[in-house]
């Protein structure tokens, strides 16, 4: 059944912006937007058996985005969970703020009014991180507080209540984190048979040295499944790169080796698709882009200005998705002694179909429709005459590009700072159309569906990544 829940969204956003700035800087944390609590609650719940209601508990819920973002989802994909959820207490939240907590009890009577049902959320307001460890869920989902406790930060937990959480979670040796000690409650929350964690953390945890001690402590409760990056700015106000991380109950690697690389030498993903496919011809890709140099502020301007023309940057694309420029390129600029740019001929600009951010953990892409000019912090694909631009935006938007480029370029210079070059693009392979046979044309039609809602529904970019997979691996 198809509910419209836009008035519950609606209410939270209210809510969300009306929260004073210094409870938001206390808790630490961030409001997750709609569309990634809907990947949240897909990748998290969809593996349960229809028949079978999992009991999902939020620890540290907010404002209840996630929440409500499960009930919609269930809505479509699992309604008969739906009344078991909202009147049986198999949606539970935590909240150390009375405030937010009555905040989501809002939401989510909202919601009941969106199903014409009446509802009793379980919601209770307490120090998750006080709660007795349990196994009392059968799921997890959560975006905890994105707080790092060293440094000055160190101040803002009081001597006590460090030293509690530090006997607690062996997670918080190394670099002292909220968000780790959350994640380590989560994996112990859930039931040891089939138990399911989704957790919105920053991707650094996935493979930096600094978190080797929180991967070590995880691995005696869950193995990670996948780790899906989601990008700057995926959570309003953080400015590091997000990623969905979906965890299964189980022991997983002791190590504390990064949990992308030994889940990709398992699984043989570059060697494969290496050996498998071959790149796009050189020039399906080229630094087009406006160097404005020094000239900037003479080149660029923020008003339409008589005879200025669009200009985009980095900051208009999200994934299928092209924003309106905000900035326009001046028809005519005086010349003047140490002034340099560079730019491409128009018709250079009107021959590209594809955008690529540079600056990003893995490459972002939208059609470059309707054509303008663009600065150089985009990169230009001209396409390839044997492959349809539907098919090749899919396949770089894909979760499984993704992880092919940050495992052909985990170790250089240009892949720490997070910059994508031309030359990098230029050696990743693409399944020709013989090779992706039908997933050739489910790759298109999906790419085209995800076109229209701008990347924002997370079943069809859940289908995607499947398709992109087979196309690369055969299965």
């Amino acid at each position: 059944m198809k509910v419209d829940f836009s008035a519950a969204w609606k209410e939270h956003e209210r809510l969300a912006g009306a929260v004073p700035p210094a409870l938001r800087a206390t808790l630490g944390g961030a409001f997750t937007p709609r569309a990634l609590a809907l990947r949240v609650a897909h990748e998290t719940l969809s593996k349960f058996p229809r028949n079978d209601v999992p009991t999902v508990l939020d620890p540290c819920c907010g404002l209840g985005s996630l929440l409500l973002a499960a009930v919609e989802w269930a809505c479509v994909s699992r309604p008969q969970w739906v009344q078991a959820w909202l009147q049986g207490g198999k949606l539970q939240g935590w909240e150390i703020s009375r405030e937010l907590t009555d905040g989501t009890k809002r939401v989510l009577t909202i919601a009941g009014q969106c199903l014409k049902l009446p509802v009793r959320p379980k919601l209770v307001t307490r120090d998750a991180l006080e709660c007795d460890e349990r196994e009392i869920c059968d799921a997890v989902i959560a975006c905890p507080p994105w707080k790092n406790l060293v440094g000055a930060a160190a101040q803002d937990l009081p001597p006590a209540k460090r030293a509690q959480i530090a006997r607690r979670f062996g997670s918080f040796t190394g670099t002292p984190a909220l968000h780790t000690v959350f994640t380590e409650l989560a994996g112990r929350l859930v039931a040891r048979q089939g138990g399911r964690v989704g957790m919105l953390l920053p991707l650094r945890v996935a493979d930096s040295p600094d978190y080797a001690s929180f991967r070590r402590a995880m691995a005696q409760l869950v193995a990670p499944e996948q780790i899906l990056p989601q990008g700057q700015g995926a959570l309003p106000g953080v400015q590091d790169d997000a990623a969905l991380f979906v965890l299964t109950a189980g022991k997983g690697d002791v190590s504390g080796e990064p949990w992308e690389s030994r889940a990709d030498e398992r699984e043989q993903l570059y060697q494969s698709s290496i050996l498998r496919h071959i790149p796009l011809r050189p020039t399906a890709f080229d630094d087009v882009g406006v160097n404005t140099g020094n000239a900037e502020q003479l080149m660029i301007t923020e008003k339409p200005e008589p005879g200025a023309l669009p200009i985009r940057d980095a900051s208009d694309v999200i994934p299928f998705a092209m924003r309106k420029p905000r900035l326009y390129l001046r028809a005519k600029v005086s010349r003047q002694t140490g002034r340099y740019a560079k730019i491409a001929p128009p018709a250079t600009f009107k021959q590209v179909k594809i955008v690529i951010k540079r600056d990003a953990q893995r490459p972002i892409a939208a059609k470059h429709t309707p054509p303008a000019f663009f600065r150089d912090d985009l990169i230009g694909c001209f396409g390839a005459p044997d492959f349809d631009d539907d098919y090749l935006l899919g396949v770089f938007n894909s979760e499984y590009f993704g992880r092919l480029y940050r495992d052909s370029f985990r170790e250089t210079r240009l892949r720490a700072e997070g910059r994508i070059t031309v030359e990098q693009l230029r050696h990743l392979p693409i399944p020709s159309r013989r090779a992706a046979g039908a997933a050739y044309n489910e790759i298109i039609q999906l790419s085209r569906e995800l076109q229209k809602c701008a990347g924002k529904n997370p079943q069809l970019q859940a289908k995607l990544d499947t398709a992109v997979r087979k196309a690369y691996t055969g299965k």
